[in-house]
């Protein structure tokens, strides 16, 4: 059939049907009357007006449930849930609530039976408040729990009436919870064996180097969601002597009585031989702030990486000076941006040849928040744990244009990116997965769909995601995303994505189906058996035994600190990384086989992955929470061959960041993306690499550039690094050698 001209084939699926059909209503909506608008308008500002009223309740609620506050201040908190309850019921303001509730929209008004149970809960909060309150906080996790069904409610609707599954699931729950993660809950994927599984396994890890350092993330309860997410990792040569050097972010501590104690980012230079100096201190980027993420790249064009990094508060962006020191240059540069920042990327949104940035952001919180924070809610009939992000209010992402003169100028809403629904942000992805020639843009959102931006070509964007199938998983259900990262895993000349995900709730593996459109491929590939009890973190597509295919490596760990007090829930916080060969179209979980660096258990949060030792393979960098990283030596003995390629542009952006390279030999084609940011909130490698397997002949190389300029270098000697340079000219230059 055909929907207004979206073609809907007769053996679709129903979540095809119900995506085409979305479209379709989208386009209807272009055209609404103008009655119609206005309608849709107060149904927004109807809905927006309760769900402020939930978010004061439960902000209420958290104040009366204090603990140590005074008793004057107990009674006036919930007196103020209670007359947000009553409001809430009857659909209006606090200060009129005893007056007729004007209409409200049938789409954006609670169920009955719901409205009666919250007028019943605020007249409870009432009685209380004039009595005794020392039962103040048993009594406070019904009514959250209330809150958040009212929230699951104004929110909970998409097109057609197809629902989001709730942010959080239990069995058998002791105690009503408010908030959580979205997660699938079970049953676990079946694992199907297959013949590879018991293949040797020729790409292994052990530790490389140990660095005295380590990543805090507030304190060691875990009572505020704040301190769950911490801890990108930057690989950049940040002196131009062609070594990978290494960034690492860290948070604040917090004590046992949440007294806050600074902790200071760390930059180690690389010394080669598996040796690194801490140069942070004289190189003017040890900063002590609440840090979660790093991304790099040259802003200013002048040839030198800067790197930007996130934090709960200012952001920095540290300008390379070019002899070893940085300077912040955040606030006069326009990009000291504020709230949680977390994934963050330059890349060349309108081609015009200079960097711009993307910051993705998470929830809105205070400094009494955390200090103050009360684990409320129940995991599994098990450990009590920290509220959000559901029932939080997110924060709206921020992108940035580069108007040149190191300036950027805020234009989210200006280029199609507006961040309305205020989803909870954190990997953020730029790919070409519609290979236009046009940098598009993916952002993994914790427990709201996903975004998928696609660039129109002139540094205007749309939003995708649903359409193009990467908003929510294959059974239409929004996931907790953490990291993402794209790459062409099959082969077959288009950009698919990963998504890590949640605990109980496998992570995701969105196939590139045509350019435009995605289908979950996480069971038919192999991964969906293997994740599903894992919490992921970093994601990175890498080619780990070169053999011309690219695998999958996670970096795993939970955010319960105390779940290991219930094996009943086969739950650890320390969890080991994986690396899941790649078998052709699908993969095998090879970490039990993959060498004594994958046997580590940790608290795994950012993966950034770079030759570290310029042997030709690639390594990996692993942030821990309260721990120091892991550095993970490749030793892969497959004499297999290999090329590199760093890419260098003459003017502008410097570093080719978002140019797509291809190299052809032996009979097959690969393809690259040079990326600033991806995986958890870290920074890979910006040279290249690609497997050859076997084939040790020359390569041809293809260089196209954001905008859609190419270049070309024919029969390239493999086994090495080149240095290509694009310039003005689209002759064929050439290959500067670098070893």
């Amino acid at each position: 059939m055909d929907v207004n001209g979206y073609l809907v084939r007769a053996h679709a699926t129903p979540r095809a049907v119900v995506l085409a059909l979305s479209a379709s209503l989208g386009a209807i909506g272009a055209f609404m009357p103008t009655s119609a608008a206005q309608q849709a308008r107060a149904d927004t500002q109807a809905r927006d007006r309760l769900l402020k009223l939930q978010r004061d309740a439960v902000t209420q609620l958290q104040q009366a449930a204090r603990r140590g506050a005074p008793l004057d201040q107990v009674r006036r908190a919930l007196l103020d849930a209670s007359r947000s309850l009553e409001a809430l019921g009857a659909g209006s303001d606090p200060d009129t609530a005893h007056t007729p509730a004007p209409a409200v929209p049938a789409r954006t008004r609670l169920d009955p039976s719901l409205r009666s149970e919250l007028r019943r809960a605020a007249s409870e909060l009432t009685a209380l408040a004039s009595g005794d309150t020392r039962g103040v906080r048993s009594a406070t996790g019904p009514v959250l729990a209330l809150l958040e069904k009212a929230r699951a409610q104004l929110e909970g609707e998409v097109a057609l009436g197809l629902t989001f599954q709730g942010s959080y699931s239990r069995t058998k729950p002791k105690d009503p919870a408010y908030g959580g993660h979205a997660s699938a809950m079970g049953p676990a994927p079946a694992n199907t064996p297959s013949p590879e599984d018991g293949a040797p396994v020729h790409a292994t890890f052990d530790v490389g180097a140990r660095l005295p350092w380590k990543m805090y993330c507030g304190g060691p309860a875990k009572d505020h969601i704040l301190e769950s997410a911490c801890g990108g990792v930057a690989l950049f040569d940040y002196d131009g002597d062609g070594l990978l050097d290494i960034y690492l972010v860290t948070a604040a501590e917090l004590t046992p009585a949440r007294e806050r104690v600074p902790r200071r980012n760390a930059l180690y230079r690389n010394l080669g031989g598996w040796k690194f100096e801490d140069v942070s201190k004289q190189a003017g980027v040890d900063l002590a702030a609440w840090g979660t993420g790093a991304c790099a790249g040259d802003f200013d064009g002048d040839g030198r990486l800067d790197l930007y990094v996130t934090n709960w508060g200012p952001n920095a962006l540290f300008r390379n000076r070019g002899d070893g020191t940085f300077e912040d240059v955040a606030a006069r540069a326009g990009v000291a941006a504020g709230g949680w920042s977390t994934g963050c990327t330059f890349f060349d949104a309108d081609a015009d040849g200079d960097l711009d940035l993307y910051v993705a952001r998470y929830v809105e919180t205070t400094w009494d928040s955390v200090v103050h924070a009360l684990r409320t809610l129940l995991w599994r009939n098990g450990p009590h744990i920290m509220v959000g992000p559901a029932g939080l209010r997110g924060e709206s992402d921020l992108f940035f244009e580069n108007v040149g003169n190191g300036r950027f100028l805020e234009a989210t809403g200006a280029h199609g990116l507006s961040d309305l629904s205020r989803a909870y942000g954190f990997g953020v992805v730029t790919t070409d997965y519609d290979d236009d020639g046009f940098v598009d843009l993916f952002v993994a959102n914790d427990s709201n769909p996903n975004f998928l931006y696609h660039n129109l070509g002139n540094g205007h964007f749309e939003s995708t995601g649903l359409a193009a199938g990467v908003a929510v998983n294959g059974d239409a259900r929004a996931q907790a995303g953490m990291g993402a990262d794209a790459g062409d895993y099959d082969g077959d000349s288009r950009m698919d994505l990963v998504l890590t995900t949640f605990a109980h709730d496998h992570y995701t593996l969105y196939h590139n189906v045509d350019g435009r459109h995605f289908e979950d491929a996480s069971t038919s590939a192999g991964i969906a058996a293997p994740t599903f009890v894992r919490m992921g973190w970093g994601a990175a597509f890498f080619d780990a035994d070169l053999d011309g295919k690219l695998d999958l490596f996670f970096a795993n760990g939970h955010i319960f600190p105390d779940i290991d007090q219930f094996p009943q829930l086969g739950e650890t916080y320390r969890q080991k990384n994986q690396l899941l060969l790649n078998l052709g179209t699908r993969f095998r979980d090879v970490s039990e086989r993959a060498g004594a660096g994958l046997q580590i258990a940790r608290v795994g949060r950012g993966v950034a992955v770079g030759d570290l030792d310029n042997d030709g393979d690639l390594d990996l960098v692993v942030s821990n929470t309260d721990e120091a990283p892991t550095l993970l030596e490749n030793r892969q003995a497959t004499k297999h061959h290999w090329v590199a390629v760093r890419a260098v542009a003459a003017a502008g952006n410097r570093f080719a960041i978002g140019a797509k390279v291809t190299v052809s030999g032996g009979g097959r084609k690969q393809l690259r993306e040079i990326r600033s940011g991806g995986s958890f909130l870290s920074q890979n490698d910006l040279r290249a690499y690609f497997g050859l397997g076997d084939y040790a002949g020359p390569v041809d190389v293809e260089i196209r550039m954001p905008g859609g300029r190419r270049w070309e270098w024919k029969q390239l000697p493999g086994d090495r690094l080149h240095q290509l340079t694009v310039s003005g000219s689209t002759s064929i230059p050439r290959a500067g050698i670098v070893r």
